[in-house]
């Protein structure tokens, strides 16, 4: 074991480089693909309310073309407003956020006259869906990017090990332990929160959160009363999920997405006729949706 984990600290440091430089990448593609998003993507009708939560150890302005886009498109899309994402120093702090944007939440809801929808990148989507748990009338539906949502203790082998150092660097606590913590308070953040429709986008190539706890499990997929629970995988960076041009397109797509009548995300329906084979390039598996009720 010894041996083997100055190697995996090694490859996961390449991952985690390769992965910022695609990313850049991704930022590239988005400015030059804005003019053909804006005519692709829907279109929000002014009052669809969406606050954005960024990732572990990203300030707010890692989401602002995220929000920009958002707003653009007719979307009332706001950053979570508390700085950088420094983690959690305990599971406490999942309470402590309750505390810091609940209020916050329900003037959002109440002075749009709809509830609010979430998206959260990596960390921000495990926070994302701890404040659907705790506030589920407010909250409309949750979008993550990236986020390992699904950690169990003895999981944290799956994430960079880089990720590893930074948690520690700013929590002063190993991932491990807190993840233990997790179990000996027998929270229940690895379970979709009830009654609130649950989007998970991910990617085979994330250099950062492994697929594996990105992706919502088989046994929560479905739609469990007027929840659904949806699995899309996309080609793309872990770092450059909120600028990711395809990555932006379903995150409106599925904003818009009827709970009552959801059917799973299909890239096929923004592409012209003559192009339809393209999506296949960059959406390997179609968006997994088990539409037998729970």
């Amino acid at each position: 074991m010894a041996a083997r984990m100055p190697i995996k600290h090694t490859v996961d440091l390449l991952r985690l480089q390769g992965d910022a430089l695609w990313a850049g990448g991704e930022f590239a593609a988005k400015l030059m693909t804005d003019p053909i998003l804006d005519q692709m993507a829907p279109k929000g009708d002014g009052r669809t309310p969406v606050l954005t939560l960024p990732g572990f150890s990203g300030p707010e302005v890692s989401l602002r073309p995220l929000n920009r886009f958002l707003n653009k498109r007719g979307f009332v899309a706001e950053s979570w407003g508390l700085g950088i994402n420094r983690g959690p120093e305990s599971m406490e702090y999942i309470a402590t956020l309750g505390r810091l944007l609940g209020d916050r939440i329900k003037m959002m809801a109440d002075e749009n006259g709809k509830a609010v929808s979430l998206i959260g990148q990596s960390l921000g989507g495990v926070y994302a869906r701890e404040l659907a748990r705790m506030f589920p009338e407010d909250i409309d539906r949750v979008i993550t990017l990236g986020s390992p949502a699904h950690v169990k203790p003895g999981d944290h082998d799956l994430l960079n090990s880089g990720v590893g150092l930074a948690v520690r660097f700013f929590t002063g606590r190993p991932v491990e332990e807190l993840l233990n913590e997790v179990e000996l308070e027998e929270l229940a953040i690895h379970q979709p929160p009830p009654g609130v429709p649950l989007v998970a986008i991910f990617s085979p190539f994330d250099g950062v959160v492994h697929q594996e706890t990105a992706a919502i499990p088989d046994e929560y997929l479905g739609i469990d009363g007027e929840s659904p629970r949806e699995n899309i995988e996309i080609i793309c960076s872990h770092i450059g999920m909120g600028v990711n041009p395809l990555v932006l397109l379903a995150i409106a797509d599925r904003l818009l997405e009827d709970p009552e009548t959801w059917v799973p995300f299909n890239a096929r329906n923004y592409v012209p006729a003559p192009f339809k084979g393209l999506p296949k390039l960059f959406f390997p598996e179609p968006a997994a949706l088990n539409q037998q009720a729970s």
